[in-house]
């Protein structure tokens, strides 16, 4: 009896981590955390109500900030959700978008990585989209694996090793870049020359 109550705890351990774990991963084309692609948005109650977002034309953006230890937005974190309607009452999620490097996918990259690395876990990403502020001050590019679903952004990528400061999943086979128009704090990006 003893054997079988230590064989639990240590099942229960074991997955008590791995679930610790999976909060934090990066799946390309598939999720990140507990959020997946292709679940109805009514799924996304389990992160509370947005701290803000932005919607129109049976679409939206859902956008949740991390919290102080005083609970007040700390915006330096965010994870933003994408979602579009497929059915008649039905909105589903098309992208996530995490920049807190918590977040690693299992080639252990993520936020906080620099691009050289990223092409080293993830060899097919290309430069694929740049978005520039009215006045310059401000550039993001975007590095997309298409065939996976990930794409990588940087912000202010003028530096010798740029760093990514942005994950985004979608749909394999599809591009970020189309919904990438819309960038948190970033308010009249426009899309220039990659």
């Amino acid at each position: 009896m003893r054997l079988l109550i230590v064989f639990l705890i240590l099942i229960t351990g074991t997955s008590l981590a791995s679930a610790q774990q999976n909060a934090w991963l990066i799946v390309p084309g598939k999720s990140i955390g507990q959020i997946k692609l292709e679940s109805p948005a009514q799924s996304l109650a389990v992160l509370g109500k947005p701290d803000g977002g932005d919607a129109a034309m049976m679409k939206a953006w859902r956008i949740w900030y991390s919290r102080k230890k005083d609970k007040r937005i700390d915006s330096s974190h965010m994870l933003a959700v994408f979602t579009a309607m497929r059915t008649q009452d039905t909105q589903y999620v098309k992208q996530i978008r995490v920049n807190s490097p918590k977040f690693r996918t299992a080639k252990g990259v993520g936020p906080g990585s620099t691009i050289a690395t990223i092409k080293k876990a993830y060899p097919d990403i290309q430069r694929v989209q740049a978005y520039e502020s009215a006045n310059k001050a401000r550039k993001i590019v975007v590095f997309q694996d298409t065939k996976q679903g990930i794409a990588f952004e940087t912000v202010n990528s003028r530096s010798k090793k740029p760093v990514c400061s942005m994950v985004v999943v979608f749909d394999p086979g599809e591009s970020a870049a189309g919904v990438l128009d819309f960038h948190a704090g970033f308010d009249l990006m426009t899309p220039v020359a990659p």
